[in-house]
């Protein structure tokens, strides 16, 4: 079964036992692959179980890593797991280049009952998290990720809550060339609510729009316990002529295309906050005259719907462009989706505007944008 980037399946589902292969595939030298056994609340408590090629066995065995050119195989035992690993997660890494150049890196786990391309939707990450193992209440589950951290293999530790030891900044590089436009940020706010860009050549490039919060715990009930905030990065979109229509999101795990029709692709679902990268979508700027509007919105999947404890920022860049940004300050309602934004193609030119605006779902934001669509439930899992 060919799996797409964000879906989780139940092992049993697909034929796999617990004990099993993950083998993964990667088409460039210096690619470093490992599996990382995970605590609860996905950090690093014991490193003897973060498997590579310097420790190619946790200590008593139920996870191993064989390695040739090209491929590196896990045997997996998750019965013999201790129970206070929660996951496992298999990361690819290079030292200087994008491991998304690695065509192919692929995976596949006992032998081909399921396989993923991570390498689509990658772009500049250095340290990716291809997939993941881990407990749920129905048993061990299957989850696909593609997602990581321009950083390099330091990021990705400090996201798993290991220590890094910080090496001497290199010498500052010669400052570049004048730029022919001003790369000043220019902030969206009551006072400064749209602004235009005009192509610097053929097409606008790739036009990226970044989801960063804040990752907080929210406490849940009389009796205690607490409930991770959980923001998600979506839009609505229309195509120009009428063609078509629709909504990019995690949910429902509804994520595009770059290269074919939306030509728009959200790359990954930060369910915690504490990715470096955020989340993010990309829109194929070499394709943005067959776009008529797009609605960016952000959604609180799950924990209470309370904004003030998000401090969520989103921010579109496009090469040679002005970064612009919109602050979602507007926080006093109890609604679950905030639209944040509009991006529109008003004769060859892109017109970012700010909203702002309070809403039950995804429904009501798009019909106040123009935009109407049939709609059925969804769910992450």
């Amino acid at each position: 079964m060919q799996l797409q980037r964000g879906e989780k399946r139940a092992l049993a589902d697909l034929g796999i036992a617990p004990q099993c292969e993950m083998t993964i595939e990667f088409g460039m030298d210096g690619i470093d692959i490992a599996a990382f056994g995970l605590e609860a609340g996905q950090k690093i408590g014991d490193d003897r179980y973060v498997v590579l090629f310097s420790n190619p066995r946790s200590p008593g065995g139920e996870i191993s890593m064989t390695g040739t050119p090209g491929s590196a195989r896990f045997t997996i035992d998750l019965a013999k797991l201790p129970v206070t690993i929660d996951r496992i997660v298999f990361t690819a890494t290079h030292d200087s280049r994008a491991v998304g150049e690695a065509r192919p890196l692929r995976l596949a786990i006992d032998g081909g009952k399921a396989t993923f391309d991570a390498a689509a939707g990658l772009t500049n990450e250095k340290a990716v998290m291809l997939a993941e193992l881990y407990r749920h209440a129905s048993g061990w589950k299957l989850g696909t990720i593609g997602a990581g951290f321009a950083g390099g293999l330091a990021a990705l530790i400090r996201h798993f809550g290991g220590e890094v030891a910080e090496a001497a900044p290199p010498p500052a590089p010669p400052p570049p060339p004048a730029a022919p436009v001003s790369l000043k940020k220019i902030s969206l706010d009551k006072g400064n609510s749209s602004v235009s860009l005009k192509k610097q050549g053929s097409s606008f490039g790739e036009i990226v729009l970044n989801l960063n919060w804040t990752a907080r715990t929210q406490k849940k009930g009389f009796f205690g316990g607490s409930q991770q905030l959980d923001l998600d990065l979506g839009v609505i979109f229309e195509l120009a002529d009428g063609r078509g229509a629709g909504c990019i999101q995690a949910l429902g795990r509804s994520f595009g295309s770059y290269h074919q029709p939306p030509f728009i692709e959200l790359s990954g679902d930060d369910r915690t906050g504490a990715v470096a990268a955020g989340e993010t979508i990309r829109v194929n700027g070499q394709h943005f005259d067959q776009i008529r509007r797009i609605g960016v919105f952000a959604l609180i999947y799950e924990g209470a719907p309370n904004w003030a404890e998000t401090d969520g920022v989103v921010r579109l860049n496009i090469p040679g462009q002005p970064e612009i940004e919109v602050r979602m300050d507007e926080t006093g309602s109890r609604d679950r989706l905030c639209g944040i934004a509009t991006i529109d193609n008003v004769g060859g030119e892109l017109k970012m505007s700010r909203l702002m605006r309070f809403y039950s779902s995804q429904k009501p934001f798009a019909e106040d944008i123009g935009v109407y669509l049939q709609w059925t439930r969804g769910s992450k899992d």
